[in-house]
């Protein structure tokens, strides 16, 4: 990830190293892709 030009277009970024992907990426990854979609249906978007 970029954070500079995240910054640069007004995107809040961080670094979120405690993120469980290290001992549990296919879990942790589904959790996360099921909460990004829930996410954008919510704001009408459809997936």
């Amino acid at each position: 990830m970029d954070i500079t030009a995240a910054s640069k277009l007004g995107v809040k970024a961080m670094w979120a190293l405690s993120l469980p992907g290290e001992v549990a990426p296919v879990t942790s990854g589904a959790i996360i892709r099921d909460t990004i979609y829930n996410i954008l249906r919510e704001k009408g978007f459809g997936i």
